[in-house]
């Protein structure tokens, strides 16, 4: 298998070094994967890092318009045969490419996604994990920070990410299951619980079930991607604090 890890970014100086040394650290399989990072226009100095980090950035001007497009761009230019898709602040667990080899040695399978952890300690927050685990498990429709990966053809024959802002992987999952199996590693990515944090647990929790439920409905969730794009672009108004990485 010849993994390619393609991370988005947008003002993620504060997590990427250690984002990509865990992926590198955690790894078991050989050669060394190819990581990818695709950003669409930082000005904390994100690309350059990634650069300084011994990744394959992906820049585009002007810069990309989504985290899909990101995603796709990375895609485009990736020479691995099994696509994991990694948001920049979130850890591999141990043997995470072996783990995607050992479900892809079923032909029926075309990809999946690792179980949801959060990095906090707040009680508050095993309560987001516990709902996100029973969504994914009534709806297997996985999001970004589950690490979802799949193979390369399937990911061409669907015709990768449609370019929306939100929600793209949930959209992605449903027209993958139509070419083959999608399975959920029992292993945990851990993200960064920033964003529950900074905006209040119980809120942000409320706001994500509300935008769920809409898309099940069927409704359109667009108009809310642009306060999730503003977010990220905020981050580039603080000061880098680069974390050391592993190993």
């Amino acid at each position: 298998m010849r993994l390619s890890i393609i991370i988005p970014t947008l003002n993620e100086a504060r997590y990427l070094p250690i984002a990509v040394a865990q992926a590198r650290h955690q790894a078991i399989l050989a050669p060394r994967h190819e990581i990818i990072v695709a950003d669409c226009g930082s000005v904390d100095g994100t690309a350059e890092l990634a650069t300084r980090l011994g990744t394959h950035l992906v820049q585009k001007r002007p810069a990309l318009s989504s985290r899909a497009a990101a995603l796709n761009r990375g895609a485009a230019e990736a020479i691995g045969d099994v696509f994991l898709f990694l948001d920049a602040d979130t850890l591999v667990p141990k043997g995470y490419d072996r783990s995607i080899q050992q479900v892809l040695a079923d032909p029926r399978v075309v990809g999946g996604a690792f179980e949801f952890a959060l990095d906090g300690t707040q009680l508050a927050l095993r309560l987001v994990e516990i709902l996100n685990r029973i969504r994914y498990r009534i709806w297997p429709l996985y999001f970004g920070d589950q690490g979802l990966f799949v193979r390369a053809s399937a990911f061409r024959s669907v015709g990768g990410y449609r370019e929306q802002r939100l929600l793209e992987a949930s959209e992605f999952c449903k027209r993958l299951r139509r070419w083959g199996k999608l399975v959920l590693l029992r292993k945990y990515m851990k993200t960064s619980a920033r964003r529950f944090v900074e905006g209040g647990v119980y809120r942000v929790l409320a706001n994500d079930v509300w935008i769920w439920w809409l898309d099940l409905l069927g409704r359109p969730t667009e108009p809310f991607g642009q306060a999730y794009l503003n977010n990220n672009r905020r981050r580039g108004l603080l000061p880098a604090v680069i974390t050391p990485p592993i190993g």
